[in-house]
């Protein structure tokens, strides 16, 4: 079981410490919006020579509002993120966990899904777009931050194969206390000062897609 953090902070000044707080990998968000949180190629050269594996993240919304999840909404970020992924060279069959930051109820089940089903959409474009250009297609997986529930209905549609449980344990009315079975990555804590840095907590399983240069 493998012990890390998911950060919006650049990490580049902290490794060393992270490393010897026992940490293994780093989670990043990738963002084309929100650029201040964004992982760089810089930062994935510095975390990769540390000998740290990458969790990435895309976040680039409001993802703790239920209007942001649609179908269109989905195919777009879908489309952003793996490319942004290949172009930090991200390893192939590796995942991008989408958040979904919120304690989502089952009258937002379909809003999500199809959400989901628009990155999988984006995903085929980024497909078409890179064989279009001539360009290496990497092939990646898609994977799900987000509460006990949200993590049950996209393995249950088969939308998601790689799943990380977010720590709040109101959530999917009280279900989220408990660690989702089959989980790759579980947020244990929020809004924790490590190294001079706001992180979040995180445990694996020990095969949760992390990466490196």
């Amino acid at each position: 079981m493998g012990n890390g953090i998911h950060t919006a902070t650049n990490v580049s000044n902290a490794l060393t410490c992270l490393k010897n707080q026992g940490k293994t990998f780093i989670g990043r968000y990738f963002a084309v919006t929100n650029t201040w949180k964004a992982l760089t190629a810089n930062e994935v050269q510095k975390i990769s020579s540390a000998g740290l594996y990458i969790v990435s993240i895309w976040e680039d919304g409001p993802a703790n509002s239920p209007s942001y999840f649609t179908y269109n909404q989905g195919k777009l970020d879908g489309d952003n993120a793996f490319n942004y992924a290949a172009d930090l060279e991200q390893s192939a069959d590796t995942p991008i966990y989408f958040a979904v930051d919120f304690d989502a109820t089952t009258t937002q089940k379909q809003s999500i899904l199809d959400y989901f089903k628009g990155i999988n959409d984006g995903y085929l474009q980024y497909i078409y777009e890179r064989q279009k250009a001539g360009e290496q297609v990497v092939h990646y997986k898609i994977g799900v931050y987000g509460s006990y529930d949200v993590l049950t209905w996209c393995k249950d549609q088969g939308i998601a194969t790689y799943f990380f449980q977010a720590y709040a344990p109101g959530w999917s009315d009280g279900r989220n206390t408990n660690p989702w079975s089959g989980y790759h990555l579980r947020q244990t804590a929020s809004n924790q000062t490590l190294c001079s840095i706001n992180v979040d907590l995180d445990i694996s399983n020990g095969a949760a897609g992390g990466w490196k240069l």
